[in-house]
């Protein structure tokens, strides 16, 4: 800015268009409303395609409404869709449903993601319905037309905690052969998608990466049908076990040859929750799984199935959580797994170790140690102990790790 007589004073409304859409880039929705408020400079920039490819929307207070607005507006530029939504509160549910119906009736739309984040309780009895209505809209077709507006690639409702069942994924598939990410391991006790949906998915959607369900929904037959593909595209397959695989046939060492040997750069994530037969986890631990991921969380005595994973997977392990008890046997494992598992470069143990275990496997793994991605605790701290929360700053912070 000038500061003599006659000298022009430079104004924010004088910037370059495309250093304003950069600024505004970083502001969260609300604050982007506000901005457009300012003048018709703002305004105009605010409406540049690039601002609204990824729209986050938050539906938690009532005031959030007023974001329905701009996804009328800015509806057929979104490319990405978040919604989250506390849904307590029936007026924040409807709000986030009105969206979605927004996108769904949109006839310019071009949305290729969707993800979905619940950040409450669900009221008692809660099902989800309207939820399911709306996502059933925007999975098929407009009532005037016989084609989608557009594909989806990614879908995400691992955050959605609802029970969903065949029909909406039967809807998904149907009308969205390119989609590439799929997730659906949500906090839900109960999930109802059979095998025979997932088969007709795998089957139809041929271009899919990154497959992320419960033991529920799969059979031999899904995986034998992702390996039928000439060049299939799987790079990723997630498998949660839960309570239900106490009644399951486990997925055979047959058919996971035959996938491994079509797709021998695949990378499987295996988890085992609280409420998944103890007796069941090693049996459902096949050698012939390329396990580069594996969740432990059933808070019981394991050392034994720690073992057998060192002794499956050692070549291509990369990641461990344990949720669980400390005894000798458990450090004794992990030491034999950090002794013999050469790609390991993530652990997180949610029990008390003994110092000399810690400071054993963290000698054993310096890569891992320098990183700082790991929990490992030699004495209980203060107050509760907040189970689940993985991120590095937080491993660092409980640890005093290297940053």
């Amino acid at each position: 800015m000038g500061d003599g007589a006659g000298s022009e004073t430079a104004s924010w409304e004088m910037l370059p268009q495309h250093l304003l859409v950069s600024v505004f880039s970083y502001l969260p929705l609300i604050d982007r409303l506000h901005a457009a408020l300012t003048c018709k400079v703002w305004n105009n920039c605010l409406k540049h395609p690039v601002l609204w490819r990824r729209f986050v929307c938050k539906f938690t207070q009532p005031f959030h409404e007023k974001v329905l607005v701009p996804i009328e507006q800015h509806g057929h530029r979104i490319r990405s869709l978040v919604v989250e939504v506390n849904q307590e509160d029936v007026d924040n549910r409807s709000h986030a449903c009105q969206a979605l119906r927004s996108i769904a009736e949109n006839p310019q739309r071009k949305l290729s993601s969707i993800t979905i984040h619940f950040l409450g309780q669900n009221p008692l009895f809660y099902a989800g319905a309207e939820f399911t209505a709306e996502l059933q809209r925007l999975f098929g077709v407009h009532r005037d037309n016989t084609e989608p507006y557009s594909y989806l690639t990614e879908v995400d409702l691992s955050g959605l905690d609802i029970a969903f069942d065949d029909t909406l994924f039967d809807l998904l598939s149907q009308h969205h052969p390119h989609l590439q990410s799929f997730n659906i391991q949500n906090k839900s006790l109960v999930c109802k998608v059979s095998s025979r949906c997932m088969l007709r998915l795998v089957t139809r959607c041929r271009k899919l990466k990154d497959l992320r369900v419960f033991h529920l929904s799969l059979t031999d037959e899904v995986l034998l049908a992702v390996a039928e593909t000439e060049e299939p595209s799987l790079q990723h397959l997630s498998i949660i076990f839960r309570r239900d695989t106490k009644y399951q046939h486990d997925l055979s060492s047959e058919a996971w040859s035959v996938l491994v040997k079509k797709i021998p750069r695949l990378r499987v994530t295996l988890g085992f929750d609280h409420t998944c037969p103890l007796n069941r986890i090693s049996e459902v631990m096949k050698a012939e799984i390329p396990v580069t991921t594996l969740r432990l969380e059933t808070f019981t005595r394991i050392y034994e199935e720690v073992n057998q994973a060192t002794t499956f997977y050692h070549k291509t392990l990369e990641k461990v959580v344990l949720q669980t008890r400390n005894s000798e046997e458990l450090e004794r494992a992990l030491i034999r797994m950090a002794e013999n598992s050469p790609r390991l470069r993530c652990l997180k143990v949610f029990c008390v170790l003994r110092p000399e275990a810690v400071e054993r496997i963290l000698e054993l793994l310096p890569d891992m140690k320098r990183s700082g991605n790991y929990i490992l605790k030699s004495q209980m701290e203060e107050g509760p102990w907040v189970v689940g929360v993985e991120t590095d700053e937080e491993a660092h912070g409980r640890l005093g790790a290297p940053k």
